[in-house]
């Protein structure tokens, strides 16, 4: 059976292409300095520069790769946008901890089969590392519990 080119995924490749020379060209009227000494354009030109490999990737990898039969899965693009959501609600309100479990919680329920234990654990791995790197280590005024 002949692929034919996929050319959804190839556009959104070019479309993150796309943003990454914007942000390179927007960073390049900055000082870029010197890896010693960064100026202010270093920091969007390299991300650019990424955004457009990433784009090169991509392109390479779907260029003939089969067309997705459904388009559009509503489940994933919800409970993705729901575990934002409730991380922007529950993090003043309840804490880093509670809300980085609501956060990994509802974005495990994206994929299919839903994994419980795996989820469980991501979120208690990933609520420790938070509190030590952004509490302990950044000293971020937030309380990993709020009662």
């Amino acid at each position: 059976m002949a692929r034919s080119i996929n050319w959804l995924q190839v556009g959104a490749a070019l479309l993150l292409g796309l943003l990454g020379l914007y942000v390179i060209v927007q960073g390049s009227g900055y000082d870029i300095g010197s890896l010693r000494r960064m100026g202010p354009g270093f920091f969007p030109v390299m991300i650019g520069s990424v955004l457009v490999l990433f784009a090169v990737l991509l392109v390479l990898e779907v260029w003939h790769s089969e067309k997705e039969k459904d388009f559009w899965i509503p489940r994933p693009i919800l409970t993705i946008t729901a575990g934002f959501v409730a991380f922007a609600a529950l993090l003043e309100r309840a804490g880093l901890v509670p809300a980085t479990v609501a956060l990994v919680l509802l974005v495990s329920l994206a994929e299919k089969p839903v994994r419980p234990v795996a989820a469980v654990a991501t979120a208690v791995g990933l609520s420790v590392l938070g509190v030590l790197v952004f509490i302990y280590g950044f000293g971020i005024p937030v309380s990993a519990f709020e009662w």
